[in-house]
């Protein structure tokens, strides 16, 4: 649809509603409600969206301002984050941290300012260019416990059952929130991004001159011209990514690796968010973590091992439902597991710490469950 932009939670069990209804500018399910995804209408058919996303502990107080309420949701999401998303379901690679995964979210959107100027085609028509959108979002219900309960051995889990906690009452409300670090972030906003409406034309592909193929002696100084433009764009981030750059990032576009820097941006911030007191991590393979319901990503708990040099190895990182596995007598090397929570996952890496009582629970609850 055309002037539209959407949000995804980027757990991939997001899906588009067989029915949609309108509450005001959203595009939800009929009775205001969006399992991980949602459709955003421009109001005036702008060419770019100006969108500032905020994640709140609490129902926020209206903005005021210039701000006008465009509508009201409950956003159920899988993987507790919102990615945003422009025609055609393109990646702007931006997202906001929510909260914990398979959690009901309050989510409001407000429209601000519309910048406006004469159209290319008439310079007497006034067409407009960018739309400013508000979107926040504050936590309302753990919703895992119905996709837990009713898991079973013939039908497995689904992510849909998190409609079981609507409507929400009094009784839904959270508790113990303060054993979710995801649900304390920081109070500075994060900056607007550019979402467009509609895609950019596509690049013309630069033509080469066959003599320029032939000519390896070209690809040396282009290997270097290559390298210089990575280091241009991504800079210190290079510095704290996890793992080494992906294979053949040299023949990138630079449009896809602008898109690169600002995941790993996204991906260190949204790790910090979820280390609120730098608890010690420690980096491993995400084969080494099985997760609950998710696959490995930011926010996700699970059970990890990892051999470490004897019994009392990586104590700080693997302390919840510490237990030696085995030992390998030979290479002098302990087998060891505990329950981790995923900050980062980069590069064919995952960063952990040691899990909170409440995302201990979750899974602790799969394994009693599966035996």
């Amino acid at each position: 649809m055309y002037g539209r932009f959407d949000l995804h939670d980027g757990s991939g069990l997001s899906r588009e509603p067989e029915e949609q209804a309108e509450v005001g500018s959203l595009l939800a399910e009929p009775g205001g409600n969006a399992l991980g995804q949602l459709g955003i209408q421009s109001q005036t058919r702008a060419r770019m969206a100006r969108v500032r996303m905020e994640a709140w502990d609490a129902e926020p107080l209206e903005p005021g301002g210039p701000w006008n309420d465009a509508g009201q949701v409950v956003y159920l999401s899988p993987g507790g984050a919102a990615h945003l998303c422009g025609l055609m379901d393109s990646p702007s690679g931006h997202a906001l941290l929510l909260g914990p995964p398979f959690f009901a979210y309050g989510l409001r959107a407000y429209t601000g300012p519309v910048r406006t100027q004469p159209a290319d085609y008439d310079a007497s028509v006034t067409e407009a260019v960018e739309e400013a959108w508000l979107l926040r979002f504050w936590p309302l219900a753990d919703a895992a416990e119905p996709v837990l309960r009713t898991e079973t051995e013939a039908t497995g889990w689904d992510p849909q059952r998190m409609r079981d906690v609507l409507p929400l009452t009094a009784d839904s409300t959270l508790s113990q929130s303060a054993q979710w670090p995801a649900l304390h972030l920081s109070a500075a906003p994060e900056p607007p991004v550019r979402v467009p409406f509609r895609p950019s034309p596509p690049t013309r592909p630069k033509r080469v001159r066959r003599d320029e193929v032939r000519g390896h002696h070209l690809i040396p100084h282009e290997t270097v011209d290559a390298w210089q433009r990575i280091e241009e764009t991504l800079g210190d981030l290079r510095k704290d990514m996890l793992g080494n750059l992906p294979t053949n990032i040299e023949s990138w576009p630079q449009s896809e690796l602008d898109r690169y820097a600002v995941q790993l941006q996204m991906s260190m911030r949204i790790g910090r968010q979820l280390n609120p007191h730098n608890a010690p991590t420690y980096r491993l393979e995400p084969s080494s973590v099985r997760t609950v319901l998710l696959r490995p990503a930011p926010g996700v708990s699970g059970r990890a091992w990892t051999w470490g040099k004897d019994d009392n190895a990586h104590a700080e990182v693997f302390s919840v439902d510490r237990q030696v596995i085995t030992r390998d007598r030979i290479r002098r090397l302990t087998l060891l597991t505990g329950i981790v929570t995923i900050l980062r996952h980069e590069n064919d890496f995952v960063e952990v710490r040691a899990a909170t009582e409440a995302e201990a629970d979750r899974v602790l609850m799969v394994e009693r469950m599966r035996g």
